[in-house]
């Protein structure tokens, strides 16, 4: 299953990516609750998030794709805050055990490895920044294991669909 989390509005992801039936997408709108860091989905809820929102089950959906597909306007390297809420709430895909991946500690993924985390970010950024966002994405693929990660950086959304969505 593809996912993508954007941040772009619906409209546009859908004029940007191809559908298909077996793509998912999520809108980082804010409509949601941030994590509240309770542990509940690790230790009582086997993945499921307490909160009864549309991100209840964020966990699974992303332990499931493949590809998993990020855009997001880069924030200082990093993700803007919709999007980051909602890989927040995640935290669910991965158990409170630690392995050792890539040559560090990293915690037991819930879910068989997949193949590909793709994150696009648009808008304007530093060479520093881009950097930093490289680095970042190959620290998330190691966290939700994937086996490779792929970044790609445009100057506006609309440009995304040359960087591959």
């Amino acid at each position: 299953m593809r996912t993508i989390i954007h941040d772009i509005g619906d409209e546009a992801i859908r004029s940007l990516a191809v559908p298909d039936g077996d793509s998912v997408f999520i809108h980082a709108d804010n409509k949601y609750a941030p994590c509240r860091g309770c542990f509940k989905c690790w230790l009582k809820n086997a993945g499921l998030c307490e909160m009864k929102d549309s991100l209840q089950h964020i966990a699974a959906v992303i332990g499931e794709s493949d590809p998993l597909i990020i855009v997001s306007r880069c924030r200082y390297g990093g993700y803007g805050a919709p999007v980051k809420a909602v890989l927040d709430r995640a935290i669910g895909g991965s158990l409170p055990f630690f392995t050792w991946r890539g040559g560090q500690t990293h915690h037991i993924s819930r879910y068989p490895r997949r193949g590909l985390l793709r994150v696009c970010f648009y808008g304007e950024c530093t060479e520093f920044e881009r950097e930093t966002a490289r680095e970042m994405v190959e620290r998330n693929r190691l966290n939700l294991d994937y086996e490779r990660a792929e970044v790609v950086f445009c100057e506006n959304p609309e440009q995304l669909r040359e960087g591959g969505l």
